[in-house]
């Protein structure tokens, strides 16, 4: 669909987050067995749920907004992707795998935090208040799933560090 205007590149922008939200949800449950740390692999599991509530929230959105998802690929979820893939063919020791692990998880939040920070702005400005909400909820969710992850990252860093 080419762009003829704002609420197409709304639309445009909001089917990429879309994509790489069911694309990191997908992510962590493949990877919550590669990590070691139980505490880890927990908070891996709650993120997946929290992501999958992400999901049906941006689906609302589109309901919402009467569209459907275009097929966009967020390409900066899919680097994200690669990066790791190739960091785990490297066969690393465990330990730095659950680290690498939640450095993406960080990476990967701080980039759809500030998808959703620009999208809640361009359905406030759109007068789109019902999506503009839903997106507001999913900014909130990601916050509380930022602080989460790096809280965990920075105790297993302070823990590793400390042995290292």
């Amino acid at each position: 669909m080419a762009i003829q205007g704002p609420a197409d590149l709304f639309v445009q922008e909001l089917s990429g987050v879309y994509d790489s939200q069911k694309k990191t949800t997908e992510w962590k449950g493949e990877v919550v067995n590669q990590v070691r740390d139980a505490n880890v692999q927990q908070l891996i599991r709650t993120e997946q749920q929290q992501g999958q509530q992400l999901v049906r929230n941006l689906e609302s959105c589109f309901q919402a907004l009467g569209t459907q998802p275009q097929d966009v690929r967020c390409l900066a979820t899919d680097g994200m992707r690669t990066e790791y893939q190739k960091f785990m063919g490297q066969n690393p020791p465990p330990e730095t795998v659950d680290m690498a692990t939640l450095n993406l998880m960080v990476k990967a939040g701080n980039y759809e935090r500030g998808c959703y920070t620009n999208l809640v702005d361009m359905a406030m400005a759109m007068g789109e208040t019902r999506c503009a909400q839903i997106l507001q909820t999913n900014l909130v969710m990601m916050d509380e799933s930022k602080g989460r992850v790096e809280r965990t990252g920075h105790e297993m860093r302070q823990r590793m560090m400390a042995t290292a």
